[in-house]
């Protein structure tokens, strides 16, 4: 028996509305299996992935990289669009899974295939590994979706979304050319403790502030969707605010250590920005 457990990206594509559609007219459903099998093979394939099996009306593939598997699945969701024979949604997710002679297991295939259920018709979504790990592939673009808790997972995992049109990535955000007044958004707040599991507390921070800031009269704060959009991007603070036609950007960091908390604060308004360091003050938000 032949096993080994690999760091890789798995993802899982399902036939929109296939068990109504077996119903109805099952010799139509069985001819579009095969066109299925026919249209992601090939494409799995060219992208150096590995054909691991058939799930009813899905499929589940591996590839030794994210941004392989978020290309396949671009150009499967592209094919299926062109084709209009039936529709898709596809869930991917970078972790460790064992190998074992032809199939795979481990948290990793259930992560995936939560995140395949969790998709709309039509979408790719990911997993927020997946997501970092195709960060810095300028032509692929991804904006968070939600956070949810899946079955038979620990911990709740962030989603995020696939663009793209035509086969080409499209921008999470439009320019525009006038900013709107009093109009503020909350970046994630980077976290600066040592500890990675405080990256939920830090972005519950950020979200308690939007929250607060939403109820002030007069003032318009963006929502923590098109936010968060923005983590890891590295972007020019001046270019966020004109994507999303703001006149304030509102963005920290926090440091956690033990029941205290460490916050920066940083308040910009075009070129100009305020900042405000409180030291340590008593943690008094928990997550």
């Amino acid at each position: 028996m032949s096993q080994s457990r690999q760091l890789a990206a798995v993802i899982f594509t399902d036939i929109v509305g296939y068990t109504a559609l077996m119903g109805c007219d099952d010799k139509n459903a069985l001819a579009i299996l095969k066109k299925n099998r026919a249209l992601q093979k090939p494409i799995i394939e060219e992208f150096n992935g590995r054909w691991i099996k058939e799930l009813g009306d899905g499929v589940m593939a591996s590839f030794s990289t994210a941004a392989d598997a978020v290309y396949a699945a671009i150009k499967i969701q592209e094919t299926c669009s062109l084709s209009n024979d039936f529709k898709l949604k596809i869930g991917i997710h970078l972790g460790g899974v064992l190998f074992e002679n032809d199939d795979v297991y481990g948290d990793g295939v259930n992560i995936a295939a939560r995140i395949q259920a969790a998709a709309k018709s039509g979408c790719i979504f990911i997993s927020k590994t997946v997501h970092h790990n195709i960060s810095n592939k300028s032509e692929i673009k991804s904006q968070f979706v939600k956070e949810e808790k899946l079955k038979k997972v620990s911990q709740p995992v962030r989603m995020y979304q696939v663009l793209f049109e035509g086969g080409k990535a499209i921008e999470a955000q439009k320019p525009v050319t006038a900013l709107a007044e009093n109009s503020t958004a909350v970046l994630l707040f980077e976290n600066m403790s040592n500890d990675a599991e405080q990256e939920f507390f830090s972005d519950g921070i950020t979200e308690e502030i939007i929250n607060v800031l939403a109820q002030v009269p007069g003032l318009k704060v963006i929502g923590r969707t098109s936010s968060f959009a923005f983590k890891w991007k590295n972007m020019d603070l001046k270019v966020i605010g004109g994507q999303l036609n703001l006149t304030h950007l509102l963005e920290g960091s926090v440091r956690r250590a033990g029941n205290k908390l460490r916050k920066t604060v940083q308040l910009i308004k075009v070129v100009l920005f305020i900042k405000i360091s409180t030291g340590y003050s008593n943690c008094l938000i928990a997550y």
